[in-house]
Parts: structure tokens; sequence; C-alpha cells
């Protein structure tokens, strides 16, 4: 199957890498200011890039009807609700982090959560010092579970039913995300921590399989690896 890259950063070298290991052809590559057109060379689209490739490259896999893998955060709520829509007309699968071991960690606080409904939440991630959004689009996406109102920026107390989301910028980290829960003289701390790259392009090769049978709709990483589990059992 052929694949064309939209965004060719770290990740995105390390996504062909992993495609190239598992007999896909990676056809072209669009880099910032690049041609989309190249688009219709693939079966693919498979994106990494900043938020402002995402609509234009959208756009071309539509009109060529190809099928959509987007890795890419940062996207303000309006462009959230286009990306949506382009799943009237071709497939897409959409995340903000694809590691299984992420969704194992979403899968796990859904379980303390109906115990944990007094507790103190906040939620620190690091990421290497190039990444441009903060905090990660997997830490929003993890708070939003619990339904509280996010802060980024805190001063002064914390209040009643608020949880506050962190982003530490440093280094070369992939990428970790500790959730922690906390009550009087106790807490709990759940943490995620990336050591490689791969684990995201091995999750990328994982949608990629489920969008061969697909011919539109919207979907999210976490959807697919949840039919995945529930079939195995």
């Amino acid at each position: 199957m052929k694949v064309v890259l939209v965004g060719y950063g770290k990740m995105g070298k390390e996504v062909e890498r992993v495609l190239l290991e598992k007999g896909y052809d990676v056809v072209g590559r669009v880099e910032r200011g690049g041609d989309f057109g190249v688009i219709r060379e693939g079966d693919f689209v498979v994106e990494f890039a900043l938020p402002d490739a995402t609509i234009p490259a959208l756009k071309a896999a539509k009109e060529y009807g190809k099928k959509y893998i987007l890795g890419t955060t940062g996207h303000t709520q309006e462009q959230l609700e286009t990306i949506k829509e382009f799943g009237n007309y071709i497939p897409i699968v959409h995340s903000s982090n694809f590691s299984v071991g992420v969704f194992l960690l979403k899968e796990a606080i859904k379980t303390l959560m109906p115990y944990i409904n007094d507790w103190d939440v906040e939620i620190v991630e690091i990421h290497h010092k190039w990444k441009k959004d903060s905090p990660s689009g997997t830490a929003l996406s993890i708070a939003k579970l619990f339904e509280r109102e996010i802060t980024k920026c805190r001063t002064g107390e914390r209040k009643r039913g608020e949880i506050g989301v962190f982003g530490v910028r440093g280094g070369d980290v992939f990428g970790e995300h500790t959730v922690y829960m906390l009550s009087e003289g106790e807490r709990i701390e759940i943490s995620h921590k990336l050591s490689t790259r791969r684990a995201l392009a091995n999750g990328v090769v994982i949608a990629l399989e489920f969008l061969k049978g697909k011919d539109k709709g919207y979907f999210t990483f976490d959807e697919i690896l949840r039919e995945s589990f529930t079939s195995q059992q």
C-alpha cells in the first residue's frame, strides 16, 4: 500500500522507517510549504505536521479519495469541528497520541473515577523543547475524562471541581504524562512514559490496517483499540 507523509520532522521520519519495515511504500512527502498535489500518488495520508497544514491536506485527500491518519495536535476548536466533517467524505483516524499505553492509562483512570469524585486531580506532562503546543493534546484529552474545569495557568488557591494541566518543556523527552489523584494524607499516581517514537509509529500501522476496509467515517485511535481488545475477549 502506498503512503504519503504530510510533515517530515522527527515523527514523520520515524513513521517512514516503520512503514518501510512493514512493507508499505512511502511515495511522497509534503514538508512545510510543499505541494499537496502529491497526495494523489498514495492510498493513505499520514500527517504529523503543524496545525495550519491539516485543512489544506484534508481537502486534497478528499479531492483524490484518500484514507487519512491525523496525528497533528494544537488545532483550534473550529479546526477540530472542520476535521470531523471530512469524515463524511473520506475515512479518518484522528488522535493526539497513537500509543497503546496511553489508551490503557485512560482505561485505568476510568476504572478509578467512580471512587475519586471528591479527590483533587492534577496532570503534568513533559515533552522535548521543540514541541509547539503546551499542554500537550494527550494531557488535555486525559483531563477531559474527568469532566471538570480545566486550567492551564493557575495562580492562588485551587478551586473545587478544577483540574490543573501543566506542560514541562526541555531536552529531548519523547513524552511523559503523569496523573496525580490526591486526597488528605494519600495520593495515587499513574504515569506513561515513552522511550522511543517507534511506539507511536507502531500505532499508526494499527490505524492504517483498520482503515483498509473503510470508505468514510471519523474514528479515534481509542475507538479502534477498544474494538480490537473487546473482540479478543
